[in-house]
């Protein structure tokens, strides 16, 4: 489970996101991209297929942990493997050139 605190209207609230929420959050977004409302991403982003995580540089990191330092632990964190798929399937059509 991985718990966040984010402020809503002033007052800081914890959100506790466990696998059935991660699930959920990955089907309403699958059914967005087939609607076709996807935004652009940032060319700068890859992903390891070994280490199973996103790949940025370290400049790219380094300036958006100045903005949400608590997102370092997502810099050498995996996905957890039985969403694997879920995430191909919001990507698999995202392509840096």
């Amino acid at each position: 489970m991985s718990i966040s605190v984010v402020e809503v209207s002033g007052e800081k609230v914890k959100a506790m996101w466990d696998k059935r929420l991660i699930e959920i959050f990955y089907d309403i977004c699958i059914k967005e991209i087939l609607k076709g409302n996807r935004l652009g991403g940032d060319a700068s982003l890859g992903w390891n297929p070994i280490k199973r995580y996103v790949d940025a540089s370290d400049d790219w990191w380094e300036s958006r942990l100045k903005v949400v330092s608590k997102a370092q632990k997502f810099r050498t964190s995996g996905i957890d493997f039985e969403f694997e798929w879920k995430l191909d399937q919001m990507f698999m059509r995202v392509v840096a050139t």
